[in-house]
């Protein structure tokens, strides 16, 4: 017998010694909170917050911002402080909103002023979801519009959270699904008396789940969301970016024009973007064949794949899925 832990909540104490000689395998922690040699499912902080900077850059904001956690918390602080590394490497300039010991209403009035001073197309990266439902009072307070004067994207996808808030909150989920099978592959390696089983294994991001949050004020033309909601249903499909605008009345330039306004990137980039997200999830969830993959995201062909996926990531397609893969 053995027993796989839920940790997420730093307040809970369960050490290894509490169980024994069971073996034990702790799943979804935010750290390595015992030490020991105990394996653990550990979530890749520095990794969610590439994944944010990410889609959040893609459309070329003015500036950054981040608001961490309102406790103190170790996987905050990192999702922070790396988000505002990546920011300043791209040229950007990048705000935090410093967390401090105070009561909710303080903090609620400190963040009302903050987001105020904010520039207009601003890209606010919250830690996770509950913290982005405090962007978006704040924003209310100070009387600034999402996603007209900033965007917002958090962390978790918790979909009662996000969905319930006005405007809908943009967020990143977590590989939470396949976290549990690797914790029992971990448990099962264990109880097998394997002794190469490793000690941390990442918990990674997934993908980015796109609401209004996100939305450029040019997203919300209805011939726009339209082609957004195409694109992720059939950009995998072989869709192409001549066909979707065919679809739409008018001048094709106008309605490229008006597409990157909203998107900041084109078309065809939006569909490779898509593309791209199916791919990686192929390599990294699936133990899909290399060469199999390019007819499931509707590549022409393989060689097609290769070079485009090289041009993007700088390594190749095994190369990618041997370090994404855990």
């Amino acid at each position: 017998m053995g027993c796989i832990v839920e940790c997420s909540g730093e307040r809970v104490v369960l050490s290894p010694e509490r169980f024994g000689d069971v073996p034990i395998v702790y799943l979804n922690c935010s750290r390595n909170p015992y030490g020991g040699r105990t394996p653990m499912i550990v979530t890749d902080n520095e990794a969610v917050a590439r994944a944010a900077f990410r889609e959040l850059s893609a459309n070329r904001p003015a500036a950054y911002a981040v608001v961490g956690f309102a406790e103190e918390r170790i996987w905050s602080r990192v999702r922070a402080r790396t988000f505002r590394a990546l920011a300043a490497a791209a040229g950007g300039t990048c705000s935090v909103f410093i967390r401090r010991d105070e009561s909710a209403g303080e903090r609620s009035a400190r963040l009302s002023l903050w987001v105020a001073r904010l520039p207009r197309s601003c890209a606010v990266f919250a830690v996770n979801d509950r913290t982005a439902v405090e962007v978006v009072a704040a924003c209310r307070t100070a009387h600034r519009r999402i996603p007209h004067d900033l965007t917002l994207l958090s962390v978790d996808n918790n979909e009662t959270l996000c969905r319930a808030s006005d405007p809908p909150i943009s967020s990143i989920q977590l590989d939470f699904e396949r976290s549990g099978y690797q914790a029992a592959k971990l448990l099962d390696d264990v109880l097998s008396g394997r002794r190469d089983v490793p000690i941390r294994t990442p918990l990674l991001p997934l993908l980015a789940v796109r609401r209004e949050s996100t939305r450029g004020f040019g997203r919300r033309e209805p011939r726009i969301l339209a082609a957004v909601e195409m694109i992720r249903r059939e950009a995998c499909e072989g869709l192409t970016a001549r066909e979707l605008v065919a679809r739409f009345p008018g001048s094709r330039s106008l309605f490229e024009l008006r597409f990157r306004e909203a998107m900041g990137r084109s078309v065809l980039d939006e569909i490779e973007h898509v593309r791209l997200e199916k791919v990686e999830t192929l390599l990294a969830r699936t133990d899909t064949s290399i060469g199999a993959i390019a007819s499931f995201c509707g590549y022409r062909s393989d060689i097609a794949l290769r070079k485009f996926f090289r041009s993007r990531t700088g390594m190749s397609m095994r190369e990618w899925r041997a370090k994404n893969r855990s």
